[in-house]
């Protein structure tokens, strides 16, 4: 076996998605060790995460959140730079980001580990900042003829004077496994569903609720893995029913007419050049009930634990998921371009 490079697979910090980022990050971390790579897991929070608790987070239950309190204590012990400027990051040669939400998401860490000259794996922070706002994203979706829900965009200033079509989902502008999302069908409902929604940001977004079947699909390097169906009793496929509801059925690949798969493949590749999305996302879709195909979101860091849909997705297009994780690996390597001294 040629050498392998030395990965830094980065997890935790401190959104409410920290412990599937953990999980996510632990799941990479052991597949890449079996291919030969030297791993070492990191949270910005806390630093370098333990062989035994690597595994706690790969097996282990991601049912409960952080509290909010939690996730603000964490938030005062990040300080990336410094981290940065020691081991493992000082013999490292490619970084693996898998932090979700604020931070992990938002581009800002991209942007630092560019600053720093690191090779990464996913797409760059502007990359990232579009995917991560969740009104931006669909506003080029609009401009680059995307199908998708009509929506509002509201700040909390603004949240009284609301008018609006239900039902409706409300959610954060910025965020992720749905925290905070509610789905609102009468007028008493609204309030108390934008106040829990702005909990986790300082912007709102109040969408079209569309009734059908949802499906996901994973990209990687270009190329539209396979498209899977989430059957669930709940009505929306929330943070609950990802992780909590073991009736959620995950169906790969999905019964779909062909010419519904490659509508959903067309939209994968705008969605990608919209956002200016690299090396690999997860984008979710809903089929009407007049076989209208609509983008839900496209996920920049998607989920990649041993139940993600992320890696069903691969599996099922006959990608094994160390092997996409390797792929991931190369192509960091690839697209890295060195800061250059003027």
């Amino acid at each position: 076996m040629s050498k392998k490079n030395k990965v830094v697979v980065l997890g935790g910090g401190f959104s409410s998605e920290r412990n599937v980022s953990f999980a996510s990050a632990a799941n990479v971390a052991i597949n890449l060790r079996e291919l030969g790579y030297e791993v070492s897991t990191v949270d910005p929070c806390t630093g370098v995460v333990d062989a035994e608790r690597e595994v706690e987070y790969r097996e282990g239950s991601i049912q409960n959140a952080p509290t909010l309190e939690e996730l603000c204590r964490l938030k005062q012990d990040v300080n990336m730079p410094s981290l940065l400027q020691s081991e493992p990051f000082l013999s490292a040669e490619i970084i693996f980001p898998l932090v979700h939400g604020e931070f992990g998401e938002d581009g800002r860490l991209q942007a630092i580990l560019e600053s720093e000259n690191f090779p990464y794996v996913g797409s760059d922070y502007v990359g990232q900042a579009l995917a991560m706002n969740k009104h931006l994203a669909k506003q080029l979706f609009v401009q680059n003829n995307v199908p998708t829900a009509p929506w509002i965009c509201v700040k909390r200033e603004e949240s009284h004077e609301l008018k609006i079509d239900l039902p409706a989902i409300v959610k954060p502008v910025n965020g992720g496994s749905t925290m905070g999302m509610s789905i609102c069908r009468q007028t008493s409902e609204l309030k108390a569903a934008v106040e829990r929604a702005f909990k986790y940001d300082s912007q709102v977004m109040i969408e079209k609720f569309v009734r059908g079947r949802e499906f996901t699909v994973g990209v990687l390097d270009q190329e539209v893995l396979a498209v899977g169906e989430i059957r669930s009793n709940a009505e929306m496929f929330d943070y609950q029913a990802k992780y909590q509801a073991p009736q959620t059925e995950e169906v790969f690949p999905a019964q779909l007419d062909p010419s519904i798969i490659e509508e959903v493949k067309l939209i994968c590749r705008k969605v990608c050049e919209a956002l200016q999305l690299r090396h690999y996302c997860r984008i979710d879709f809903i089929l009407d009930d007049g076989n209208g195909v609509s983008i839900l979101e496209a996920n920049a860091i998607p989920g990649m634990t041993k139940k993600s849909l992320y890696p069903q997705s691969a599996e099922a297009a006959g990608v094994p998921f160390a092997k996409a994780c390797e792929r991931l690996c190369e192509m960091a390597l690839r697209d890295h371009k060195p800061l250059q001294c003027n």
